[in-house]
C-alpha cells in the first residue's frame, strides 16, 4: 500500500510543478546526451586503436650470412617468448622480393648484390600491443647473439598510448562535471519540491507518518526524472549516432552496452540526487 502510494505521489510530482519538471528533465536529457556521445567516442576511439595496434609487428634482424638452419632456433626462441603470437621468417631471398615489391627496383641490379639480413617477423598478442610492452621485449631480444637489430616504431607507439590515454582523461573528466550538473539539477528540483510541500510532511509527521514514508515519493519522484531523461537520451543518441553513420563515418562502432550505461546513469543520478535533497531538507523541517 506505502508503495503504491509512494509512487502515486511520485507522479503528481510532476503535474505540481510542471515548468520545474521540464527543465529538469531537459537539463538531464542534454547532460546525458553529451554523457553517452562520449562514451561512444571512447568506444570507437578504442576500436581504430585496436585495430591499429593488430597490424602493429615487430620486425628481428639477423646478421648477415646467417644460415637457414640457425635462423630456425632462432625462431624457435622467438615463439617461446611471452605474449608473441606469430612468428614469420623472411630469408634473404625474401626480402629481396619485398624490396622489388615496394620499391619497384631489384636490390641485386641497384647494387650488385643482395646486402639485406634474414629477419623474423613476429605478431604480438592484445595484451602485448603497447609500447612498454614491447619495448621491454625488443631489450631481451637485442641481447641474443645473432640478432643485429629489433625495429618496432616504438615512438609511433609512444604517441598512440600518450594522446589516448589523455584523449580518454578529458572525456573521463567532463562525463564527471556532467554527472555532477545533472545530479545538481534534480537536487534542486527536489529540494523545492519538498519546500513547497513543508506543511503537509509537517502534518503528515505529526499523524505518525514515518521517515521512509515520507521519503519515498521524492525517490520515486527523482527516479523517474533520471529514467525518463535517460530514455529520451537513448533515443536522441540513437538517431544522432544513425545520422553520423550514414553521412559522417560509416565506420562508427555502436552497442548496446552503450545505451543501458546511459539509462542506469539517468537513474543513479536520479535516486543519489533525490537522496541527498531529501536527507538534507528532511532534517530541517522534521
Amino acid at each position: 500500500m506505502s508503495l503504491g502510494f509512494s509512487i502515486k505521489e511520485g507522479l503528481k510530482g510532476f503535474g505540481r510543478a510542471r515548468m520545474a519538471t521540464f527543465i529538469t528533465i531537459t537539463s538531464v536529457v542534454l547532460a546525458l546526451i553529451m554523457i553517452g556521445l562520449f562514451i561512444l567516442l571512447a568506444l570507437n576511439i578504442d576500436h581504430w586503436v585496436g585495430e591499429k595496434r593488430k597490424h602493429l609487428q615487430m620486425e628481428v634482424f639477423l646478421e648477415p650470412g646467417f644460415k637457414e638452419a640457425q635462423a630456425k632456433k632462432i625462431v624457435q626462441r622467438l615463439k617461446k617468448l611471452q605474449g608473441v603470437e606469430s612468428v614469420r621468417y623472411v630469408s634473404q631471398k625474401a626480402a629481396a622480393e619485398r624490396f622489388k615489391k615496394e620499391f619497384g627496383r631489384d636490390v641485386r641490379e641497384v647494387l650488385g648484390t643482395n646486402p639485406l639480413p634474414p629477419s623474423c617477423v613476429l605478431r604480438l598478442q592484445p595484451a602485448y600491443q603497447n609500447a612498454s610492452a614491447i619495448t621491454r621485449l625488443a631489450e631481451i631480444v637485442r641481447t641474443w647473439d645473432g640478432v643485429s637489430d629489433v625495429v618496432y616504431g616504438g615512438s609511433l607507439l609512444k604517441a598512440i598510448d600518450r594522446y589516448v590515454t589523455l584523449i580518454y582523461l578529458i572525456i573521463g573528466g567532463l562525463g564527471v562535471v556532467l554527472l555532477i550538473v545533472a545530479t545538481v539539477l534534480i537536487h534542486n528540483s527536489i529540494r523545492l519540491i519538498i519546500y513547497a510541500r513543508h506543511e503537509i510532511i509537517e502534518i503528515m509527521k505529526l499523524v505518525g507518518a514515518t521517515r521512509a514514508f515520507i521519503r519515498r515519493p521524492f525517490l520515486v519522484e527523482g527516479i523517474l526524472y533520471g529514467l525518463i531523461g535517460g530514455a529520451i537520451a537513448d533515443g536522441v543518441i540513437w538517431l544522432l549516432c544513425g545520422a553520423m553513420k550514414n553521412w559522417v563515418y560509416t565506420g562508427m562502432i555502436q552497442n548496446w552496452q552503450s545505451y543501458v550505461i546511459v539509462l542506469a546513469l539517468g537513474i543513479l543520478i536520479g535516486f543519489v540526487s533525490s537522496e541527498l535533497s531529501v536527507n538534507k531538507y528532511l532534517n530541517k523541517l522534521i
